[in-house]
């Protein structure tokens, strides 16, 4: 005899193999929606603070370009706008994501206006934070969740395409 699992019943499924990292809620830009990072269990995930008015801008383009190549091997890019360095991001998200659509064709996901390195810094920043020792410095600052659960800090410095990243995604993605 079959039996028909609840949505509740099997969330809680996905939910208990989530990693500890992952398991945050973040809000959808310029959405009311929420969603847990749980949703990304598995995947190799390239998480990055943003801004669209810093002459790091140009990174939106590689990291776009990595979520395409790579998105059908279980591979995520996860933006988290942020205003923490010189307001250098759009305070009204819907000006953020015209932004990133117009500018770039971004179709990663993108979530709302995050704190990442002030007063107030959201938790899943502070999970990462905890992960690696390392908070960001600047827009743009990489952190990559590999699927064995493992965190990997990067300097807003490196493109994201640079090889000491790519090689540690193709780890990962080959794990």
């Amino acid at each position: 005899m079959y039996r028909i699992l609840s949505l509740a019943f099997l969330a809680g499924i996905i939910q208990a193999s989530c990693p500890e990292i992952l398991d945050s809620d973040v809000k959808i830009l310029n959405k009311k929606e929420y969603k847990n990072l749980c949703e990304y269990s598995g995947k190799t995930i390239l998480v990055v603070n943003t801004a669209s008015k810093c002459g790091f801008t140009y990174q939106y383009e590689q990291l776009e370009d990595m979520y395409r190549e790579y998105g059908s091997e279980n591979f995520m890019v996860l933006a988290f706008p942020s205003r923490d360095f010189l307001y250098q991001e759009f305070s009204d998200e819907e000006a953020v994501e015209e932004f990133c659509s117009t500018n770039y064709e971004i179709t990663f996901p993108m979530f709302s206006i995050t704190k990442v390195n002030a007063s107030r810094t959201h938790p899943f920043y502070e999970k990462l934070f905890r992960a690696t020792n390392e908070r960001p410095r600047w827009n743009f600052h990489k952190y990559l969740i590999k699927k064995d659960g493992s965190v990997e800090s990067f300097s807003h410095r490196l493109d994201p395409k640079d090889e000491q990243i790519l090689s540690s995604i193709q780890d990962s993605l080959s794990s």
